[in-house]
């Protein structure tokens, strides 16, 4: 399937790292040229660097044979305006990250259908599941599940002095069992780096 991601956060990410590697073909896009540069580097994606709410932008993003569009930038504004266009694109189905509650709660004066979004995605929803299965993971501060359940992501803050501060990953390999993890990303100073195993 072409899925065109608009919004390449931690969400964004993941989700063209996944889809892609469940071998859809995938464009993502965004203005950020230090994310597209490293998506660009670690993932078999084409990587536009762009605002999303242009028609031209799209256009590079391969909207035209997109047959999804997943909006997942930090600002509601700018995924109902990619979903707009990505009506007008004549794109099948249409995911829309939106947090603000006036949008999709109760109070909503517009259904997600009459803003041209099939499927809205409200952090606020899923935050009871989310607690739950940090619950279950204890230390992790971000959970997610992939695959059918098949592949967790846990996401771990690591003060200063704990013991695994500042130790290479082969270093805690030494210690620490790690056949069944794969370590995916850090994030340090707001920076998001992909590890080098070594």
């Amino acid at each position: 399937m072409n899925i065109l991601i608009v919004g390449a956060g931690i969400v964004g990410f993941n989700l063209a790292q996944e889809l892609s590697h469940e071998g859809h073909d995938i464009s993502i896009i965004d203005a950020d040229p230090e994310k597209i540069k490293l998506i660009s580097e670690k993932l078999d994606v084409l990587a536009v660097r762009g605002n999303g709410c242009l028609p031209s932008t799209l256009i590079q993003g391969r909207i035209r044979d997109a047959e999804m569009v997943i909006a997942v930038t930090d600002k509601d504004e700018i995924n109902l305006m990619v979903c707009f266009l990505a009506h007008k694109f004549e794109v099948k189905e249409r995911f829309a990250r939106l947090r603000n509650m006036e949008l999709t709660g109760e109070s909503q004066v517009f259904k997600p259908e009459e803003l041209f979004v099939d499927h809205a995605i409200n952090p606020a929803e899923i935050i009871i599941d989310s607690i739950l299965k940090i619950i279950k993971t204890p230390g992790a501060v971000n959970v997610a599940e992939f695959a059918d359940g098949q592949i967790f992501f846990r996401g771990f803050d690591v003060p200063a002095d704990a013991p695994l501060a500042g130790k290479t990953i082969e270093e805690i390999r030494e210690v620490c069992e790690l056949n069944a993890f794969l370590v995916v990303a850090i994030v340090r100073e707001g920076k998001m780096i992909i590890p080098k195993y070594e």
